[in-house]
């Protein structure tokens, strides 16, 4: 009886001992706003978009200017040249809203891009701080639903400042 006893504790101890998980947590959107690949990327996208918006200015102040001349001279117009002037602002405004979705896709398209591969070197770091910490799963703040996390858990930090050290060799 008393084998059988010693036996239960001992099973019972070997499944509480691996029942709990050595867990890592690490907030991306954190690795991105602090370290100095994010704000490379950042200031890209930032700079790409300033000149996409300044394009757009343009566009739009020559459609503004053309609706205005259009609007003084109207009752001079002839019906064939107000149809004509019409249908130039119209083709402005839908080169307009044309360039305007083709620059969204294209700063969307960079920014997949540039976060690709900062997420492959990020994956990479935290590969080998698992090894080297032991650790069995690391978590994504954001992504995996976690409601509470202890600070002690939580390796990005860590991240940042290898990730930073990765950044610096690449260039």
């Amino acid at each position: 009886m008393k084998t059988k006893l010693f036996l239960l504790l001992v099973v019972m101890t070997v499944f509480s001992a691996t029942a709990f998980a050595k867990i890592g947590v690490l907030d991306f959107q954190k690795v991105l706003k602090e370290s100095a690949g994010g704000k490379d990327v950042y200031s890209k996208l930032q700079s790409k978009a300033d000149e996409y918006d300044k394009k757009l200015t343009g566009m739009g102040e020559t459609i503004k200017k053309m609706q205005q001349e259009y609007a003084a001279k109207e009752s001079v117009y002839d019906d064939a040249a107000k149809d004509k002037k019409r249908s130039d602002i119209q083709k402005q405004i839908r080169d307009f809203n044309q360039s305007k979705e083709d620059y969204g896709k294209e700063l969307k398209r960079l920014e997949m891009r540039y976060l690709k591969g900062i997420q492959d070197d990020v994956l990479k770091i935290c590969e080998s701080m698992g090894k080297e910490l032991d650790l069995e799963v690391i978590l994504e703040v954001n992504n995996s639903g976690v409601l509470y996390m202890s600070p002690k858990i939580d390796i990005t930090d860590n991240v940042i400042q290898r990730y930073n050290n990765v950044f610096k060799q690449k260039k």
